[in-house]
C-alpha cells in the first residue's frame, strides 16, 4: 500500500537537486519520477541526487502548484517551461 507524503515532505526530499538548472530541466522533460530518476542518475551517477530528481517529479505530479511555486523562486525561466510542460498535459 503506498504512503501519501505531504507536501513539505516531498519538496524536503526533492532540495538536493533545486540549486542545479541542469537536472531541474531534465526532471522537467521526463514522464514520470522513474524516468527522472533514471536521466538524472545517468547524468551525474550518484543516486542521491537520482532520488532528489524522482521526488522532484513525484512533487511535479502530485503537487502541480508546489512545484510551480518552487521553480518560480528558483529560476523564473524555469517556471515558464515548466507552465508550459503541464499545459500539454492537461
Amino acid at each position: 500500500m503506498a504512503t501519501e507524503r505531504s507536501a513539505s515532505e516531498v519538496k524536503a526530499r526533492c532540495k538536493s537537486v533545486l540549486d542545479k538548472p541542469k537536472l531541474i530541466h531534465l526532471v522537467q522533460q521526463s514522464n514520470s519520477p522513474t524516468a527522472a530518476y533514471t536521466v538524472v542518475l545517468a547524468e551525474t551517477g550518484s543516486g542521491e541526487l537520482a532520488k532528489a530528481g524522482r521526488w522532484l517529479a513525484v512533487l511535479r505530479r502530485d503537487y502541480p502548484e508546489e512545484y510551480e511555486s518552487i521553480i518560480v523562486s528558483t529560476n523564473p525561466c524555469q517556471a515558464k517551461t515548466a507552465r508550459q510542460e503541464q499545459e500539454k498535459v492537461s
